[in-house]
């Protein structure tokens, strides 16, 4: 034992590593540490994670808006609840928990963007600062814009400001935010300049990221008689996924403007707006300048500028009353006796009091017919209503000023020809209000007017063949107890005039024959097969739109039988709210497949197709220029038009945007 022993140290001795003489006895932290185990894996706050864009639509699950970039934290967009592991196992284990309501409520593209868009917009308002917390100063430039705003809208001159202003502070005189409110006139011009610019810019940058849009150009006339374009514009609104009528801009003209130099001007302003013509696909003109030669007309000249084959109008406010007043040359002889008649009253204030005595019935029609508008006239209803309900106080007067006047106005002729038009007229009347209707499709558009004319062709062909005046019920009655001369010249008269209006409305609205031909954009599930394209029609398309550079036109027949074939998209174009405009955004958005196809339905829908905006625009101008009394410089002028043409209430305003801007 004791010999074993001598051995293990004898061992240990040898192996026993040589100390310095100067070395110190002992040193603790030479004695070796026994170090910790490694970490199997890093956080994910270690590793950097970040949340990835496409976790968006797979997981139903956006970035909570921080102010803090290492803090990230996810929020679902179906149950609101948070997730602070910015892992994809994280987000898929959440997902899972909704798997079942996902699949039956947010199963499509479309629905997955809504309810983001949704629950983004949702955390927005909740996260938004309270009023309160606002710098005082923010809160008196947002005060000033929202009352700029609201004058505006109403057409109200800046002048009110300071009304608006001791109005409030006289029902509240504690308000002391309105007290330091700056509500001049000067201060309101500012702030309303403001507001166009803004309006402006967020156009602009819509159209620039919208598949198509196109133009229309209203002509009139300042209170100087200097010619003055409105330009109006409509486009697929992303960010809303609708489409959107808007005035752009206000472009002034020098006196006797051609149709290139109305384009110059146009393409000038527009520059300075940051709009371009690539994405332009349609356009819409009104007024002199556009009805020139074929060479200097503004509808060419844009047509020259842009590589893509634009589709171009006549502007719509204006076709239907073109048509109507070519069609009266048949009715020259009633229309000169009816001026004569009212001249004949108003050349003398006694006359015009007479009258005014007989017709005492509580009413001003006697002063309105009076006061009609000679030069149009015959192209609205309701003056012929007022005549044959005044037309026995007319005679009685006209029995005294000019008895052959009133023997003229009493002749069965031109009789019949009045009850023709106090008949046919409110029914041209009900034609232009159809075209008035929002959110009508150019296809829509196009069938009214279609429809109408196939009518009037079938009146004429009875009229023609069988003398046959039934459809009009007065008339047909008094021509009963009249001779055959007078049947004979009333139906000439009536004949012509249906026929020339039928012929006019046809070249006024020629490019319908092209619209009518592809109704798969109105009804693609159609059962009457005018779905599908005929060989020569699809051709005819694809040389229509191949200047398009956007589209691809190579497989429109196969995706338009493929989705007529489609059990789930036939439903959804088949619920009662579903309008054609919202059928294919969602195509658009949501169905890769079907996109190609849904792109040429957007380039047709952007098209112009309505009377509402422009017509809108037009009165507004008017308006300010009647009351400002060209007082306004060109661009205040400009930015009370787009200002009064502005539809959200303040309470929907971005006033937080508009300031960032101004900023």
């Amino acid at each position: 034992m004791a010999k074993e022993l001598k051995m293990q140290m004898d061992i240990k001795k040898d192996f026993k590593q040589s100390v310095p003489e100067n070395a110190p006895e002992y040193d603790a932290a030479m004695v070796p540490q026994k170090q910790p185990a490694a970490k199997k894996s890093r956080t994910w706050k270690e590793e950097n994670r970040r949340f990835q864009e496409q976790w968006e639509t797979r997981f139903l699950v956006f970035l909570k808006p921080t102010n803090s970039i290492s803090e990230q934290v996810a929020v679902c967009a179906v149950c609101k609840k948070e997730i602070s592991q910015i892992k994809m196992y994280a987000m898929q284990r959440h997902y899972k928990t909704h798997a079942g309501e996902v699949e039956q409520n947010y199963r499509g593209e479309f629905q997955r963007r809504k309810l983001l868009n949704d629950a983004k917009s949702e955390l927005e308002r909740q996260q938004q600062r309270p009023r309160d917390f606002l710098k005082k100063a923010d809160q008196i430039w947002v005060a000033t814009f929202k009352v700029a705003l609201l004058l505006g809208q109403a057409r109200k001159s800046f002048d009110n400001g300071e009304l608006v202003k001791k109005i409030i502070l006289a029902v509240q005189p504690e308000n002391t935010l309105f007290r330091e409110l700056p509500l001049s006139s000067d201060m309101l011009q500012r702030s309303t300049r403001d507001l166009a610019n803004f309006l402006q810019n967020e156009i602009a940058e819509k159209v620039a990221v919208s598949p198509f849009y196109s133009l229309c150009l209203v002509e009139t006339l300042d209170v100087m008689k200097n010619p003055k374009i409105i330009v109006c514009v409509r486009f697929f609104d992303c960010a809303r996924c609708c489409f959107t009528e808007g005035v752009l801009c206000q472009v002034s003209l020098t006196e006797r403007p051609t149709g290139q130099h109305v384009f110059q001007c146009v393409q000038a302003r527009m520059q300075e707006c940051r709009v371009s013509f690539d994405n332009l696909c349609g356009l819409s003109a009104d007024g002199a300048a556009a009805m020139q030669g074929a060479q200097a007309g503004v509808l060419n000249c844009f047509q020259e500028s842009c590589p893509q084959n634009l589709f171009l109008f006549r502007c719509f406010a204006h076709q239907e009353v073109l048509a109507s007043k070519a069609s009266m040359g048949s009715m020259d002889e009633v229309e000169s006796v009816v001026k004569k008649c009212i001249s004949a009253v108003n050349t003398s204030g006694v006359n015009k009091e007479r009258f005014a005595t007989l017709c005492e019935t509580g009413s001003e029609t006697h002063v309105v017919l009076l006061n009609c508008n000679l030069a149009r006239w015959l192209s609205f209803n309701d003056n012929v209503q007022w005549l044959f309900e005044l037309r026995g106080e007319l005679l009685e007067v006209l029995n005294t000023v000019s008895p052959q006047l009133a023997q003229k106005l009493q002749d069965p002729g031109v009789h019949g020809c009045l009850l023709f038009l106090k008949e046919f007229l409110p029914k041209l009347a009900s034609l232009n209000l159809e075209l008035q209707k929002p959110r009508l499709t150019i296809f829509d558009h196009v069938e009214v007017i279609h429809t109408f004319r196939m009518t009037i062709a079938d009146i004429v062909q009875q009229l023609q063949e069988k003398r046959d005046f039934s459809v009009f019920s007065e008339l047909s009655g008094f021509l009963s107890c009249q001779d055959e001369s007078v049947q004979r010249k009333v139906g000439l008269a009536v004949t012509k005039y249906l026929r020339i209006l039928s012929e006019d409305l046809d070249h006024c609205f020629s490019e319908g024959n092209f619209f009518r031909q592809y109704t798969f954009v109105t009804d693609p599930f159609s059962n009457s097969g005018s779905g599908f394209l005929a060989a020569d029609k699809l051709t005819a398309l694809q040389d229509r739109l191949a200047s398009f550079a956007s589209l691809d036109l190579r497989n429109l027949q196969y995706l338009m039988v493929h989705m007529r074939n489609n059990a789930r998209m036939k439903t959804y174009f088949s619920q009662p709210n579903v309008t054609v405009q919202q059928f294919w955004i969602k195509v658009y958005l949501s169905e890769d497949t079907y996109r190609p196809l849904a792109k040429v339905a957007l380039l047709f829908l952007s098209l112009f197709s309505t009377t509402v905006l422009y017509e809108r625009a037009f009165s507004g101008l008017h308006c300010l220029m009647s009351k400002y009394q060209n007082s306004l410089t060109d661009a205040n002028l400009e930015a009370s038009l787009l200002v009064s043409q502005e539809t959200r209430d303040p309470a929907d305003f971005p006033f937080q945007e508009l300031l960032n801007f101004c900023r």
